[in-house]
């Protein structure tokens, strides 16, 4: 591995030069030192200085070591093998072996066949700490015997002292290899949890979030530079300190002295945060403390722009039921009748005709309810082809269709998901959308065109038709089982003619609107122009009132009388509605009723045509004195 530093304290010479070898086989750089016991722990203190990254020994000595540093201590083991050969070598110098080695380590399972395999007796001096091995050392020197065996260099040199013969059990390539393999992988380890432990507390530094963490002794073990910001403290005066020593920074000790709870809210000062406490494991039985918090401004800011960013998709509801202008009975019980049904999650139908403001509803609906937060998506069902309702709805897949765009598109369905779908005009949706609709509202799951799998989905449904879907049930343009699943609340919204005593709070309100948006001053209609505005029936309901408004804020002049203007708007609507949706020009539809009122319509048509007197007299076979007296009297009852 590229720049691992491996120490090296080798107890007796065979064992370096064997490590030496090892070592230029494996094109690896060591730092060799030969020592034993203290001398060797000496040795060890001075490599860890050295900035060695790990330390390789082997029997008491690295045992001591690996007390005392700070590094991984890696120790050479001792093989049943390399026992196997010292105990073959001491059975030619010697009848009477004594072995002595380390209790848990030395003496395993394998021991005994080694001792039958070379048909030897051995008298076995184990020990567990220094102090017994002192003393099985003692009763070695006081016996008989011919030759010691030993683990430990210090004893196989008391022994030659004594006159004795010993045989030091040492290690082979096996165990040499191994250890050193083993070191390889611990530093790399090492270095891959600082590279993790590198990048996260990069992401500490850097995010907007204030981060402090406490360890288990509750001391303050890390700060960012977002937590010294919204604090106002510098990290290099807290970090390392306990919390009982933080007396001098009151914003730091109210921030901490609230961490038991989960989430909260906290002001210190004159700021605001948003406070949240997380328990972190960082090893077996050790926890840390993470508090993360965040300036309540900044929070605001961030939703902010995130609801900008929705209001240019479109996906956020504009409009409550605060918007909706009106105080009469019938719009007063239709609003109250929505906002029970904002409370439940079931799908709603909104029937009412053109203009009455059921977008307007859907929208009041889905910021009274509890999906106010979440996405609110509106589609127009008859503004689109059937394939491309279909891809719009649910999405599809890269391929799905000729012209499919790369990497597929999301569905409404799903951009709606935890809040709400508004389908206008759902009564011109085809039967094969209908039956996908369908599954939407028995599964809550959507499935993408072109794809296999199943997207769950948590969308609120609400429909708007303006005409009975019961008709279209009949018919067998609608399906009758779409529509039971659809009608489960139902809000009829009723026409402007069915509440007149609106018309002028939404007149006024249209005059405020429209007269600042074009800045020009405009003066408030007069009790005669809004009787006449009470006497049409707007067919085009609150819609098409907007629109005279807004025709009448842009024509008005100065002097002008608003009771003239008001009329010539309302009679260019009359005369409008008078042509057949089939463009007829020789037919037109007539409101029954006296027989000069359909006169005065038959005229009143047949001028807005552009016919000259001449054109009218032959065709209506009324002579031109008359016709003119009859226009006469239309003008007189127009402008009265």
């Amino acid at each position: 591995m590229p720049g691992v530093r491996i120490g090296v304290v080798s107890t007796y010479p065979e064992l370096s030069k064997q490590i030496q070898k090892l070592a230029q086989d494996m094109d690896l750089g060591l730092e060799l030192r030969e020592a034993v016991l203290d001398e060797g722990v000496s040795h060890a203190y001075k490599l860890e200085r050295d900035g060695v990254d790990i330390i390789i020994s082997r029997g008491a000595t690295g045992k001591k070591i690996k007390k005392v540093v700070s590094l991984p201590v890696v120790l050479i083991e001792i093989t049943p093998f390399d026992i196997l050969q010292a105990l073959y070598t001491a059975k030619g110098l010697g009848r009477k072996i004594a072995f002595l080695g380390y209790r848990p380590q030395d003496f395993s399972p394998d021991f005994e066949n080694i001792i039958k395999i070379l048909e030897i007796n051995v008298e076995c001096y184990p020990y567990s700490d220094i102090y017994e091995m002192n003393d099985q050392i003692a009763k070695i020197l006081k016996s008989d015997i011919d030759v010691v065996v030993s683990t430990g260099l210090c004893v196989y040199e008391m022994a030659r002292k004594s006159g004795i013969n010993a045989v030091l059990v040492q290690s082979g390539y096996d165990a040499i290899h191994s250890a050193i393999m083993r070191s390889l992988e611990i530093v790399h380890g090492i270095r891959r949890d600082q590279e993790r432990s590198s990048r996260f507390r990069s992401v500490l530094e850097l995010t907007n979030d204030g981060i402090i963490i406490l360890d288990e002794n509750k001391r303050v073990s890390f700060m960012n530079p977002s937590a010294e910001k919204l604090l106002e403290t510098d990290a290099a005066r807290v970090v390392g300190r306990q919390v009982g020593e933080l007396h001098d920074y009151p914003a730091l000790m109210s921030l901490i002295n609230n961490s038991d709870q989960k989430e909260y809210f906290k002001e210190i000062g004159r700021k605001q945060f948003w406070v949240k406490s997380i328990s972190v494991n960082i090893s077996e039985g050790k926890k840390d403390l993470l508090i993360m918090f965040q300036s309540a401004d900044r929070i605001q800011i961030l939703e902010q722009n995130l609801r900008r960013q929705l209001f240019k998709k479109g996906l956020v509801a504009k409009h409550t039921f605060n918007d909706i202008i009106g105080s009469s009975i019938a719009l007063r019980d239709t609003i109250d009748r929505a906002k029970k049904f904002a409370s439940s999650n079931a799908t709603v139908l909104i029937c009412g005709e053109s203009g009455t403001g059921k977008e307007l509803f859907a929208q009041s609906i889905h910021n009274e309810s509890d999906r106010r937060k979440a996405p609110f998506v509106a589609i127009n069902c008859a503004a689109l082809p059937e394939n491309l309702l279909e891809s719009e709805l649910f999405g599809y897949e890269e391929g799905a269709f000729t012209g499919a765009k790369k990497g597929g598109k999301i569905g409404l369905f799903e951009m709606a998901h935890g809040g709400t779908i508004f389908l206008d005009e759902i009564g011109e949706m085809t039967l094969p959308v209908q039956a996908r609709l369908l599954r939407v509202l028995q599964e809550r799951e959507i499935m993408r065109l072109g794809s296999d799998r199943v997207i769950p989905v948590d969308v609120r449904i609400i429909a708007a038709t303006n005409y009975e879907l019961f008709l279209a049930v009949k018919e067998g343009k609608f399906r009758s089982d779409l529509y039971h699943r659809l009608e489960v609340l139902n809000l009829d919204i009723p026409p402007l003619r069915a509440r007149k005593e609106d018309i002028e709070l939404l007149a006024n309100h249209f005059i405020k609107e429209f007269s600042c948006e074009v800045r020009k001053e405009v003066p408030p209609l007069s009790r005669i122009a809004l009787q006449k505005l009470m006497e049409y029936d707007w067919p085009g309901n609150v819609r098409e009132l907007q629109n005279v408004i807004q025709k009448y804020v842009l024509l008005i002049e100065d002097g002008q009388s608003c009771e003239e203007l008001i009329t010539r708007l309302i009679n260019e609507k009359i005369r409008k509605s008078y042509v057949l949706p089939s463009g007829d020009r020789e037919t037109i539809t007539l409101k029954i009723g006296r027989l000069e009122d359909m006169e005065r319509q038959v005229i009143d048509y047949l001028l807005s045509t552009g016919a000259s007197i001449k054109e009218i007299s032959e065709l209506t076979g009324i002579s031109r004195t008359t016709l003119w007296r009859k226009i006469k009297t239309l003008d007189e009852v127009m402008f009265r």
